[in-house]
């Protein structure tokens, strides 16, 4: 049998490990201050769902960059990134990691270890 990979997977890069932890996320260029779920992660990004309803992409256009910190008790991390996409109908966002704290790569690089 021929195997086939995901071509989601191929443009994508990078395994996702599916997660629910709480995050909050700060656009750089204004004072909005979100709430949100991180839905899975990658050595890459993350994507990120807001339950309350709001448009999204009211807030974030892709190319945004933005800060982002998670419940240190959990998972640790910490970092800035870049909106890549939001969803159309949903209040879905991905995430591409561009700077981590310390702690928080290192934190991450232990969590995706773990469960790949």
């Amino acid at each position: 049998m021929e195997y086939i990979q995901d071509e989601a997977f191929e443009r994508r890069g990078y395994p996702r490990i599916d997660l629910e932890t709480q995050v909050i996320i700060k656009p750089v260029d204004n004072d909005s201050i979100i709430f949100g779920w991180i839905q899975d992660i990658s050595n890459g990004g993350f994507k990120v769902r807001i339950d309350i309803p709001l448009n999204l992409k009211a807030v974030f256009h892709e190319g945004d960059r933005v800060i982002f910190i998670t419940d240190k008790d959990f998972f640790g991390l910490k970092g800035r990134g870049e909106i890549r996409w939001t969803s159309m109908e949903g209040n879905d966002a991905g995430i591409k990691f561009g700077v981590l704290g310390n702690y928080g790569g290192e934190s991450l690089k232990d969590f995706l270890k773990m469960c790949l």
